[in-house]
């Protein structure tokens, strides 16, 4: 038994963190187009295939397979091409507009493209590429990295960087080196060097099936940038607002149920006042009722008392019809006459 109760604990402690897990993920982007075999992990390993129009999160990975190749519209407003045969996770990831705001990739293996939203522009300590062997950052740009593995026909096995717009800095603990617009840099994945500029730029770089998309995209993503960060600004600020909002409301509630409880007690207390009130004068009546119906079943039933009482004799003696008094009075007078 105590056995099963601590499993059943770990459980629920491991539920718990994962529930705080998922509450706490960031969305850093949604599928705009995908060709091919495309696959997302969770943090979790659970995979999902990818569409059109799906969210990918903070920590989420992307498999492509031979054939495969993702375009990603970021929540800074930037975008990224995964490339076919290519791993990749997101790290890290938050675009709330402000200095916080952080876009970390691994790049295990494969290529990808990116165009820089306004965590490049405005956060761009914030903004790096890791691949094994070097840190690519960025000075607001549009770039291409890839990582060949040792045996890969297509190259050297390392990490390159081509710039397409902008600029970015290839870095190692040896030292960082600044790739500029058709320049393409080098870090080898055995050699302990500093980065290097490559004479020209390797064949391997070449447009991919959804590349053409991205003709003009550096010039449209830098029009909108600075509106959509201002948005992203704003619209955190409302749904902050809102919690605060809620609260106050809440509170505002209790208050009026408090105050509402304390007049309705006040209500009530007059009301049963006025109702014990009322009992009562009731009660006086049906008193006053029953008295008056008692005297006057007397007066019914014992008229002779009552002439014979005080009261009766002073009726007899005010009423000029009285048989008895008249015939008194005539009597008495006619013997004096005589």
């Amino acid at each position: 038994m105590p056995n099963r109760l601590m499993n059943f604990l770990r459980c629920v402690a491991l539920l718990l963190v994962a529930g705080a897990a998922v509450a706490q993920t960031a969305v850093a982007g949604r599928i705009d187009e995908t060709q091919g075999d495309v696959r997302l992990y969770d943090p979790a390993q659970n995979m999902r295939i990818a569409k059109v129009g799906e969210v990918v999160n903070e920590g989420d990975s992307i498999v492509t397979g031979s054939d495969g190749e993702v375009h990603l519209a970021m929540a800074d407003e930037g975008q990224i091409a995964v490339r076919p045969n290519t791993r990749l996770r997101i790290a890290k990831y938050r675009a709330d507009g402000g200095s916080g705001d952080t876009s970390i990739i691994a790049l295990v293996q494969g290529a990808l493209r990116s165009v820089t939203g306004w965590i490049g522009k405005y956060n761009a300590k914030g903004y790096a590429i890791r691949t094994p062997t070097a840190t690519i950052g960025v000075r607001g740009t549009d770039h291409e990295t890839m990582v060949l593995p040792t045996g890969s026909p297509d190259g050297e096995a390392g990490t390159y960087d081509k710039v397409n717009h902008g600029a970015t800095l290839l870095s190692t603990q040896h030292g960082t080196t600044e790739v500029r617009p058709n320049q393409a840099a080098f870090v080898s994945l055995k050699d302990k060097a500093k980065p290097r500029l490559l004479s020209s730029v390797p064949a391997f770089y070449r447009t991919a099936r959804l590349d053409p998309r991205f003709d003009r995209l550096h010039e449209k993503v830098r029009q909108e940038l600075d509106t959509k960060r201002t948005q992203r600004i704003e619209a955190i600020k409302q749904r902050q607002l809102k919690p605060d909002e809620a609260r106050r409301g809440k509170a505002a509630d209790e208050r009026a149920t408090r105050e509402g409880l304390k007049r309705g007690d006040t209500e009530q207390r007059a009301q049963q006042q006025q109702q014990r009130h009322e009992a009562a004068e009731r009660r006086r009546q049906d008193q006053q009722r029953q008295y008056d119906e008692r005297r006057q079943r007397l007066e019914e039933q014992r008229p002779g008392e009552l002439r014979r009482s005080p009261q009766g004799r002073a009726r007899q003696h005010d009423d000029p019809a009285g048989g008895s008094h008249g015939e008194g009075r005539g009597k008495h007078g006619g013997g004096r006459n005589q």
